[in-house]
């Protein structure tokens, strides 16, 4: 078993370029925190000709670890590592050492010191700060700087506090815009072809379509997921949509 406080530190070696590629200062998990999903490395302070120090943060998959030394953790070779802010979208739930224990029910249980987990990166459990370990299949919600952990006395469905989707009623009265008293049969609306009386750029703050959800998936122009139907918008996803280009449509397609 092995526990992240002892890799936190320690140098990634790549066998095939036979060098240093950086030090771990961190590590990410899934959302459910069953896995540790990347390890994020600082490089070396490299000189350049004008005598500035470069700092860069890199990213590597844990699924692309070959082993866990002693002392280092040693990958096949250096392809495997990205820079952080090509993956900085996907690396949402950080190292939660430090962070609270709760019950569901509001039982404080103490604060996470450290991490255990196997060879392949699954973790096994979490150690607070009352000399005790807490199964990771206990969890309920990891959060940020809080961690919820199911109550001995009753288990709790969080899923079921989620913000309920507001429910569509169907009518076959056609869809009125009283703007220009223009009648559109609700199964014909192209929004491409809209009238140019509605508004062609949102000008409100982004910061109101937090909490909303989406109610339909937006794709950007890769047909790579944006933001899911039925999720919740969070910063990352208004983010991703200005990045995209579709912040419009975030408008439109969320209540």
């Amino acid at each position: 078993m092995n526990k992240l406080s002892n890799i936190l530190g320690r140098p990634i070696i790549s066998l095939y370029n036979g060098q240093i590629e950086g030090t771990i200062i961190n590590a990410s998990f899934d959302k459910k925190m069953q896995k540790i999903k990347y390890l994020l490395i600082l490089n070396e302070p490299i000189e350049t000709t004008t005598d500035d120090v470069l700092n860069e943060i890199k990213v590597l998959p844990t699924k692309e670890v070959y082993n866990i030394g002693q002392d280092a953790i040693v990958v096949r070779n250096n392809s495997c590592i990205s820079n952080y802010s090509s993956l900085e979208p996907n690396i949402q739930y950080m190292n939660p050492i430090n962070a609270e224990v709760y019950t569901v029910l509001g039982t404080r249980l103490g604060k996470i010191l450290d991490i255990n987990f196997d060879d392949s990166f699954n973790v096994i459990s979490c150690a607070i700060d009352n000399d005790t370990n807490i199964l990771i299949e206990k969890l309920a919600v990891l959060g940020d700087g809080l961690v919820l952990m199911q109550d001995k006395d009753k288990v709790v469905s969080i899923n079921r506090f989620n913000i309920k989707k507001p429910k569509i009623k169907e009518t076959n009265e056609p869809i009125k815009i009283l703007r220009n008293d223009i009648s559109l049969d609700k199964h014909t609306i192209n929004l491409d072809k809209m009238p140019t009386a509605l508004p062609l750029k949102i000008t409100g703050s982004a910061d109101l379509l937090l909490g909303r959800v989406v109610t339909q998936t937006l794709y950007n122009h890769s047909k790579e997921i944006i933001a899911k139907k039925g999720s919740i918008i969070t910063a990352n996803t208004i983010k991703s949509a200005k990045q995209n280009g579709k912040i419009k449509e975030l408008y439109i397609f969320s209540a």
